[in-house]
């Protein structure tokens, strides 16, 4: 079993036209869901997300041709076209991406630590994530939580290929183990701390997950890429 994350700054991109430049290294598919975003920073997250998927699949699967196609379904992890073993997921926040990629299902999110929204919670976290949360002692340590158990919902929803169709208040991400009412999910989370303020959890249906976030430079990538063009 394989199973690789990386990260990197994205801001890079807001330069516009960098970003043009850039953007024929992605598949048609990421340029289009790009350019559909009205403001730049939205655009220059989305295709550095998926710049940063195709590097990840170059050091971890290099047999995949790119830039590549994925495939989305409704009951599982977005695969690679041709490569169905060959699972993937991506998330953005602030000025960084993630990308994951594994011989099983998968599901990353980053979040910038941000203050905790208690209403919020009462309506989509389970009574133990909220009591988690609320026994914190200090703001700090509450906005911690908040995001830890947040990015382990958002990613756990993503390996199972369901998003938010499947309500975020039926399970709970409290401990390694994802439970589903009381009950095993068979899948669990690993949190890590990226830089100063954020933060990324990773969710897949195996324990044998990196001992740490893989943190590249994909602007001089890119900027290498781009200069070759």
């Amino acid at each position: 079993m394989l199973m690789k994350v990386f990260a990197s700054s994205i801001d890079f991109l807001n330069d516009e036209a960098f970003f043009r430049k850039s953007l024929n290294l992605a598949s048609k598919e990421r340029q289009n869901r790009s350019l559909a975003f009205a403001h730049q920073e939205n655009k220059a997250r989305s295709l550095g997300a998926g710049l940063l998927l195709d590097e990840a699949l170059r050091r971890t699967f290099p047999e995949v041709p790119l830039p590549a196609e994925i495939i989305r379904s409704k009951t599982s992890a977005p695969f690679v076209r041709n490569f169905p073993e060959i699972y993937i997921s991506i998330s953005h926040a602030g000025k960084y991406a993630v990308a994951g990629v594994s011989s099983l299902p998968i599901g990353v999110d980053t979040e910038t630590i941000r203050k905790c929204p208690i209403g919020f919670c009462r309506r989509f976290f389970t009574p133990d994530e909220l009591e988690a949360i609320l026994a914190q002692k200090d703001d700090d340590s509450m906005n911690l939580t908040f995001s830890k158990l947040w990015t382990r919902k958002e990613s756990y929803i993503k390996a199972i290929g369901k998003g938010l169709s499947q309500p975020l208040i039926q399970f709970s991400s409290l401990n390694d183990e994802v439970q589903m009412q009381n009950k095993s999910t068979g899948f669990f989370c690993k949190t890590y701390m990226f830089q100063e303020n954020c933060i990324i959890s990773v969710c897949s249906n195996n324990t044998n997950f990196p001992t740490k976030i893989s943190n590249i430079d994909l602007r001089q990538i890119v900027l290498n890429k781009v200069t070759a063009l």
